[in-house]
């Protein structure tokens, strides 16, 4: 999440500069992946999986939520705690933590949590300015089924890692080279066939797919894993699922098929 939070906050690390000379449209990057998407593989979007048909009992609570630039869908969330619940004794791992609002999440239902995430010196020489690294890992903290390792997974040595995961999040770069090898690495700490593998930011929003991170997942993978690729209705999150699941495909606007109960309190820090 971290590395990839640059992508969502251009006007922090860009801002705008007035009274210059306007520059000759440039293609869009986006529009640019949905053709190379089209060219290799003849589709530019995941199949969708209803919520409720992946989890038909879905019924979760969200804690430590910000509702804050940068974070997840409080659906994203959601997700990842009803499918970390899906195991017995749940180990997981998660790729890109900033606040720690998912990974806090995850951890109460899971028995084991490892974060791979920036280091505040990591986050210094990308250029975070202090506001970024004083938030980072303010909800994950002194969790004591959390270990925290503070390096960038672009350069981490995954072989050092003792542990196979039944539930891996991944959401650090957010680059088409940053998905591509965080996809690449993970493949082999998955515990077993049943393992499942959830990506962030496959969609921009809920019904649009990020041609980006869809582009890093597939080239990511070996292609006789594509076919167990599925976007969730009502997130931006694309699972890997060895599974045959009733799809189809987004178009916005989608007609609702269902709606959300929420309940909301707060609480000090």
């Amino acid at each position: 999440m971290i590395t990839g939070i640059k992508n969502r906050f251009k006007w922090f690390f860009n801002p705008p500069v007035h009274n210059q000379p306007v520059a000759v449209a440039e293609k869009d990057p986006e529009l640019e992946r949905k053709e190379y998407l089209l060219a290799k593989y003849g589709f530019c979007q995941l199949p969708t999986v209803d919520l409720t048909e992946l989890l038909p009992d879905f019924s979760e609570t969200v804690n430590n939520y910000t509702y804050l630039e940068g974070t997840s869908l409080v659906t994203d969330i959601a997700l990842l705690k009803a499918l970390a619940r899906k195991f017995a004794d749940c180990n997981y791992l998660e790729i890109g933590s900033w606040r720690g609002e998912s990974l806090s999440n995850v951890a109460e239902v899971a028995k084991k949590c490892i974060s791979i995430t920036l280091s505040p010196a990591e986050m210094k020489e990308l250029n975070f300015g202090d506001g970024f690294i004083q938030a980072h890992g303010i909800f994950s903290k002194n969790l004591n089924n959390v270990t925290k390792i503070e390096h960038n997974s672009q350069t981490f040595d995954f072989s050092k890692l003792t542990d196979k995961f039944d539930l891996i999040f991944v959401d650090g770069d957010h680059s088409y080279e940053g998905v591509k090898l965080d996809t690449e690495k993970v493949l082999a700490l998955q515990k077993s066939n049943d393992s499942i593998v959830v990506w962030h930011d496959y969609g921009n929003y809920t019904e649009r797919p990020n041609y980006t991170t869809l582009a890093g997942i597939l080239d990511g993978l070996p292609k006789s894993e594509h076919k167990y690729l599925y976007h969730v209705s009502n997130t931006i999150c694309a699972v890997l699922i060895r599974k045959d699941y009733k799809t189809y495909m987004s178009e916005f606007p989608t007609m609702p098929n269902k709606s959300f109960s929420i309940s909301l309190q707060t609480k000090k820090i």
